[in-house]
Parts: C-alpha cells; sequence; structure tokens
C-alpha cells in the first residue's frame, strides 16, 4: 500500500509539472496596459483611446465621459549617492521605482521664467466647465437628428474647437445659452436640481469668439474655411437661441417669461406687442450661411410632385403637424387675396407715412408679393416632405417627419427672402393695414421655425403671439383673420 502511494503521488507530481509548462506556453504576449482610460469603457472592458475631454467610444455612444484622477505615487527623497541605487533584493520584491508625487510642487510648472506672471486666478472656472459638460451632453446630442450631421456636432467641431480658440469661446457660448434657456423652460413650480450659468460669462464667450471669427472670415482661405463654417454654424444656433432670452430680445417680456411648451399656461395678454420687428438676426444668417446653405434638392423637384391634398396617414403625428398639412394652402391663398384687395381698395395714404417717396408705395407691394411668393414656395417643401415621408414609411410619426424637414432645408428660407421684404420689415415708413400685412406675413415664415422641433428654435411660438397682439391694434378684421392659424399653430 505505501508503495502504491508512493508511486501515485509520483504520477501526481509529474501532471502537475506538465500541466504547469502548458500553462506557460499558453501566456499573453506582453503588452503596456493603460490605466488611464475613461470609467465608462473600463466598465464596457474596451479599450479607450483616451481622447479628452470625451473619447471616441463615449463621443459615438452619447455617453457620458469621466476620466479618472492622475495617480499619485510616493516620492522618496535623495539625500546620497549610495541611496540612488536600488538594492537587488528591493528589486527583486517588485517595489516600484521612486515616482515624484504630484501632491509635491514640480519645479518644471512652479518655476518661470522673468517676466512671466502667474495666471490671474489658478481655481477651476465652473462656469466655463458647466457650459462645456453641457454642451457635450446635450446640445450636441440635439443639433440634428441625421446620424453624419450629428457627428460634426458631437466629435468634428470639438476637434476643430481644440484647435482654434475663438471656436471654443463660441462652444462654451452655446453649451451655456442651452443652460440657460432650458432652465427658463422648467415648468413653474418645478424645482429641479439644475445648474445654470452667468449669462455675463455667456455673451463674454460670445463677444470673444465673434471677434476672433470677422478676423478669419476677412483672410478666409483654405487653410481655415472649415473653422470658418464651424464657427458660422455655432454662430447661427446661438442667435436662434439668444430669442428666447429676455435680456438678448428686447422683444421679449422681462417679468415671469411664458414658457410655450404648455399651452394651457399660455396667457397671450402676457405677451407685448411688436413695435418694432426683431430681424438682426435674419441679416446675421443671411450674412453667415447665404453663399453655404446647399439645399439637398432645388424647388423644381417639389413642384414636381402630386399634390395629395387629404394626407390622412399622418393622424400619428403631432397636432402641430397636420395642423400645417391641412391649413397650409389655405393660408396662403388668404394672403394673396387680402393683398389683392389692399392693392386695389387702399390709397398709398392708408400705408405710408408723410415722409415717404413717391415711389415707396410701388416697393411696398411689390415686397409684399415676393415675400409671399418665397412663402409658398416653403410651404411647397414642407407639404412635399409630408407627402414623401407617407409615401416612405406608410403612417409616420413626428421622428419621421422631423429627420426629412431636416433633409429639405425649411430652415434656409432667410437665404431666399427678398431683400425687398426684409427692407420692409425694418422700414419706419409703412402703417396702418401694409405694415399688419407684412408682419402677418413673417408669422407665417415663423410657423416654418416652430414646426422644426430643435430646441434653440424655442422662441418663435412667442413670436408669433407677439405679431398677433401687435394685428390685434389695428382693429381690422381681415387682419385677425390671416393670424387664426398662425396663432393655433403657436399653442398647439
Amino acid at each position: 500500500m505505501q508503495g502504491l502511494s508512493l508511486n501515485g503521488d509520483s504520477r501526481m507530481a509529474a501532471e502537475a509539472a506538465h500541466n504547469s509548462q502548458r500553462a506557460r506556453k499558453r501566456h499573453r504576449a506582453r503588452h503596456h496596459k493603460s490605466r488611464l482610460g475613461c470609467f465608462s469603457c473600463k466598465s464596457r472592458r474596451v479599450k479607450c483611446d483616451e481622447l479628452r475631454p470625451v473619447c471616441g467610444s463615449c463621443s459615438s455612444r452619447g455617453e457620458p465621459c469621466v476620466f479618472p484622477d492622475p495617480p499619485v505615487a510616493t516620492f522618496k527623497p535623495i539625500s546620497s549617492s549610495g541611496e540612488r541605487r536600488d538594492s537587488p533584493r528591493s528589486r527583486s520584491a517588485g517595489s516600484p521605482r521612486p515616482v515624484r508625487s504630484y501632491l509635491e510642487p514640480w519645479e518644471t510648472y512652479t518655476s518661470r521664467p522673468a517676466g512671466v506672471s502667474p495666471p490671474a486666478n489658478d481655481d477651476l472656472d465652473m462656469d466655463n466647465l458647466l457650459a462645456m459638460q453641457f454642451f457635450h451632453l446635450h446640445t450636441a446630442q440635439e443639433m440634428s437628428l441625421h446620424p453624419k450631421r450629428s457627428m460634426i456636432w458631437r466629435q468634428v467641431i470639438p476637434r476643430l474647437a481644440g484647435k482654434h480658440r475663438y471656436l471654443m469661446h463660441l462652444l462654451i457660448a452655446l453649451g451655456g445659452l442651452h443652460m440657460i434657456t432650458h432652465r427658463l423652460r422648467q415648468r413653474p413650480g418645478e424645482d429641479y436640481d439644475s445648474d445654470t450659468v452667468d449669462l455675463r460669462v455667456v455673451m463674454d464667450h460670445y463677444q470673444r469668439g465673434l471677434q476672433n471669427f470677422r478676423n478669419e472670415v476677412a483672410q478666409l482661405s483654405n487653410s481655415n474655411a472649415e473653422a470658418v463654417y464651424a464657427g458660422s454654424l455655432l454662430l447661427v444656433a446661438f442667435v436662434y437661441a439668444s430669442l428666447q432670452v429676455p435680456e438678448l430680445n428686447p422683444a421679449c417680456p422681462t417679468v415671469a417669461p411664458v414658457s410655450v411648451l404648455y399651452a394651457s399656461a399660455l396667457n397671450k395678454q402676457t405677451l407685448p406687442p411688436i413695435n418694432q420687428p426683431q430681424i438682426s438676426w435674419l441679416h446675421l444668417i443671411r450674412g453667415c450661411m447665404r453663399s453655404m446653405v446647399l439645399h439637398f434638392h432645388g424647388d423644381e423637384y417639389w413642384k414636381d410632385l402630386p399634390f395629395d391634398s387629404s394626407l390622412s396617414k399622418l393622424n400619428r403625428c403631432s397636432l402641430l403637424v397636420q395642423l400645417f398639412a391641412h391649413g397650409a394652402l389655405q393660408a396662403i391663398a388668404d394672403l394673396r387675396a387680402f393683398h389683392a384687395t389692399l392693392r386695389i381698395t387702399s390709397s398709398p395714404e392708408l400705408y405710408l407715412t408723410s415722409v415717404s417717396s413717391p415711389n415707396t408705395s410701388e416697393v411696398a407691394v411689390d415686397g409684399l408679393s415676393r415675400g409671399i411668393d418665397v412663402l409658398e414656395s416653403i410651404y411647397s417643401r414642407v407639404i412635399s416632405v409630408f407627402q414623401c415621408t407617407v409615401s416612405e414609411r406608410g403612417f409616420p410619426d413626428d421622428s419621421d417627419i422631423q429627420y426629412n424637414l431636416e433633409e429639405a432645408a425649411v430652415l434656409g428660407w432667410p437665404s431666399v427672402v427678398p431683400d425687398v421684404f426684409i427692407g420692409l420689415l425694418g422700414s419706419d415708413q409703412l402703417i396702418g393695414l401694409t405694415r399688419g400685412l407684412s408682419l402677418a406675413i413673417l408669422a407665417h415664415f415663423y410657423v416654418i421655425n416652430s414646426l422644426v422641433d430643435r430646441w434653440f428654435l424655442g422662441a418663435f411660438k412667442e413670436e408669433i403671439l407677439r405679431i398677433q397682439r401687435s394685428i390685434s391694434g389695428l382693429h381690422d378684421a381681415g387682419l385677425d383673420r390671416l393670424l387664426m392659424w398662425p396663432v393655433r399653430i403657436a399653442t398647439s
């Protein structure tokens, strides 16, 4: 029995040695493992590219990206030559080499050349960090429904901003403004624990970014064209969103701004009438984008599509989409009828001031007519988008409609509105019914922006209601009827 036991032990020892040898043969190839990847990649057990502030994996997945703090190691002071050498025993024990601690000052960073002053504030600027974080987590995610365009906002523009300071200023400004508008549009009484930023900080970034953007535009070339285009996108979004902030929009009420997200709570009496429409944003958008905007299809494409007046398959879409589908063409017909009546029955004294030149009436009539022409072409494009979406999807929902509205570039109408019509909006020589008709046409253009569901377009429903207040002061039943449909859109 004892011999059998010894023999069995020897076999077990041989098997253990054989298995140990096989295990050594299956070891992995050596590689340098980084421990500085973000927490999201670590949790998913994928390799992180460690691109800061947002790695590529988190950016593509739309997830928050948080990196670990730099490792803190101990530093053993070196006082003699004998202590500079590690003993063989300590090396064999696997003790790490002495590494300088991040808790101790580094001479490389603490010692400055003569004449270089330290930074004014070495603490974190939380407003800047919060605005940048909000841009990555929310703003960039909500700028486009198209995957490739969304990637431009999420990845390309932030990377360009890392190379161009003026783009970083504009990026921080847009993220901060989005935070402010998000806070303004919360329900009354809601107490969300959400951060916000100081509007003065936002405007400082905007002004600094805008100043250097203008310098870049003045010397536009192949080398900076991509960055300038990115800057124009950031600027246009900022200008649209600024219409929602009372301090930045003179037409906005300064007390208790109305939230258009909740139609039942709308009180039109709190919205002041528009004495002079806010059109400075139109000039900026036309200046930045007019030569760059590329329409997916020209107007001829949309005109060739047969019109289906029923559009009954939109019943899964929002009330706003259905109201537009069933009322857009009638709204154009009503505008044309009122314009024709005004042209025949009204004398120049009814709609021009005493200082107007003799040909101002002709310019006004022509400008109004051309404005309606452009409005009709954009409305036809929107209706055609509805028809195409129905033919593609059968019974589409709002997400399908919104995606195709973006493809059709319906927000590009400011670049095709005739100069003469914009001139009428800014003129102080128009009074009476002609003034009212110009505002009514503008309200119908604002319907297009209200139809597109983007956070930075939230002011246009309120703008329609302010125009309605102004027109009601003219006490003309015909003008009041023209505003009934846009007001239904604005309150839907």
